[in-house]
């Protein structure tokens, strides 16, 4: 099948548009019941320490498929906001193993919160989708992300 360029392009606004969207929600910091602001980088990873306490920065480096740099100033701010713990493990002696704080678990109890009504919102917008309209939708958001990705590891002009 051959799709008029017209149509491909509009698409490709379409989804520039939704990105630049997500990129404005990345930016937006939010109260998570802690009355602090917390930008998504720091509210995500006091979400992966709360669901596997002792992880080390290389362990989150991982996950998020960031830099240890990136993922160590993020994990020193939110311990010296009070979020995060960082004990030594005895086992090793060099690694850290991160903990939330009691503020810290107040804050991922807020964040999950918020995520099952954002999930709960998503699953109404899905409700009239028999499970083939699923599954082709999600199989588009991976086509996106593979398109994505060829881009990404273009030489620099």
């Amino acid at each position: 099948m051959v799709i008029d360029k017209n149509i491909v392009r509009d698409m490709m606004v379409d989804f520039l548009r939704l990105v630049n969207k997500f990129n404005k929600l990345e930016k937006k910091p939010l109260d998570f019941g802690t009355g602090d602001l917390l930008y998504p980088s720091e509210i995500h990873m006091i979400d992966e320490i709360g669901k596997k306490k002792g992880q080390t920065v290389t362990e989150l480096c991982k996950r998020f498929g960031v830099t240890k740099g990136a993922v160590s100033q993020i994990v020193g701010k939110l311990s010296r906001k009070g979020y995060i713990d960082k004990l030594k493990n005895e086992k090793s002696g060099k690694e850290i193993l991160l903990s939330l704080t009691a503020k810290g678990l107040k804050a991922y109890k807020g964040h999950v919160k918020m995520h099952n009504a954002i999930d709960e919102d998503f699953a109404i917008n899905l409700k009239n989708m028999n499970m083939r309209q699923v599954e082709q939708f999600r199989d588009n958001l991976k086509m996106i992300e593979n398109h994505t990705d060829k881009y990404l590891n273009l030489p620099k002009t």
